[in-house]
């Protein structure tokens, strides 16, 4: 899914627009310079190999998320930083040091979770493009090079994810439990924080259980909360 150019009236791109702050457009250009950041390994090697051998790009380098990440971003001087979502543990921290650095720079996210907990992550990172790990090369730089071009691109089964999930089906009691529970809480502490019986929380776990298809309490907790509902 592709985003327009800011200027063009679209009532999605106006809900983007209010509550995202993008970094500048990368503009057109002959070369598209791109750092990866993934954790070291086949994906990272993968990508950088595709990025090299691909006319119009070149890899400005690589690193670690572990490591001084907006440093060695600002180093390669990219129009694009590629990072590996699934890898970073507070993309919003790490997108933040690199805007500081490289303002011009736009952030790119790859991630195998197509959820709608992973889109609100990344767009909360101001990031210009969603990128899944399982696209094909060619369309990997397809996407890259809109993005360059200044589209803001969205990976479709995660937009609709994210669609899906816009109907929370849980009450607001079932969240409450639901979110007592992520956070460790036994059913008797549940009970004694949210002034219920026992029996009553268990009965609200019942119900999330069904309504997430879950098959097991946490399985539950992780599926409601990949879909946003807490």
């Amino acid at each position: 899914m592709s985003g327009r150019r800011r200027g063009h009236s679209d009532p999605v791109d106006d809900v983007l627009d209010e509550t995202t702050p993008w970094a500048a457009d990368v503009g057109e250009r002959a070369t598209v310079r791109v750092v990866v950041v993934g954790e070291p390994g086949l994906l990272r090697t993968a990508v950088a190999a595709v990025l090299a051998g691909t006319p119009g790009f070149e890899l400005a380098g690589e690193c670690d998320p572990a490591d001084g990440v907006a440093e060695a971003v600002a180093a390669g001087r990219p129009d694009l930083a590629l990072v590996d979502l699934d890898a970073v543990r507070d993309p919003s921290a790490l997108t933040g040091r690199l805007h500081a650095r490289l303002p011009e720079c736009a952030v790119v996210v790859l991630t195998a979770r197509r959820t709608a907990r992973v889109l609100r992550r990344a767009l909360g990172a101001r990031v210009r493009g969603v990128i899944a790990k399982d696209v094909p090369p060619d369309e990997l730089i397809d996407q890259l090079r809109a993005i360059a071009d200044g589209q803001l691109m969205i990976d479709p089964l995660t937009a609709l994810a994210a669609l899906d999930a816009a109907v929370n089906p849980l009450s607001e009691r079932e969240r409450e439990v639901a979110a007592a529970a992520a956070r460790g809480l036994r059913t008797k502490e549940i009970a004694a924080r949210l002034h219920l019986a026992p029996g009553t929380v268990r009965n609200h776990v019942s119900t999330l259980l069904r309504k997430t298809g879950g098959r097991s309490r946490w399985d539950a907790i992780q599926r409601a909360q990949d879909a946003g509902w807490i």
